[in-house]
């Protein structure tokens, strides 16, 4: 099971650059060099790195590994421990519930959601972090990966309700 940098993610900061750089080259005059300055320098920096940052969490059964990759393609650094080293993963969900925001505070930020497993030296891992429509899907991610592991999940979801609440 593989837990990464959706495709999405690295097309979205694709298809950013693209549009900077047509932008860039549109302009009639001068060299396309001569036409760059320090914010469109940035942001295609930006982009590039958006477009080839890795964040992947591996986790094979029948390696008995918990694997994590992180840096910009195709360099980055592995970080591998057993998978049965796990002892948890921990859904974590904050903030108040939609129907407990008041009407005139629409823009009131709403509930944020953290992804993690916890090894057997309590040590986590911070797998994802989600907001909104996405929160539900996390949720059903932690509870495939669970069962996946063979691993106990923990979702406060029901404590921070119940907090938020009267």
């Amino acid at each position: 099971m593989v837990y990464s940098t959706s495709i999405g993610f690295r097309i979205t900061f694709l298809g950013v650059l693209l549009i900077i750089l047509l932008s860039i080259a549109s302009v009639p005059e001068g060299s396309f060099v001569s036409r760059l300055n320090a914010v469109s320098v940035t942001l295609i920096g930006l982009c590039l790195f958006a477009s080839l940052y890795l964040e992947r969490w591996v986790f094979d059964r029948k390696a008995n590994l918990f694997e994590k990759n992180v840096g910009i393609l195709p360099l980055y650094w592995r970080r591998k421990t057993p998978l049965d080293a796990l002892q948890k993963v921990v859904f974590h969900e904050a903030g108040p519930k939609t129907d407990d925001r008041p009407r005139l505070l629409g823009r009131v930020p709403g509930r944020i959601a953290v992804l993690f497993v916890v090894d057997r030296d309590a040590r986590s891992y911070r797998l994802d972090t989600a907001r909104g429509g996405a929160v539900r899907e996390m949720r059903r991610s932690a509870e495939r990966l669970s069962a996946f592991c063979s691993i106990p999940l923990e979702d406060n979801a029901e404590d921070s309700q119940s907090e938020a609440g009267p």
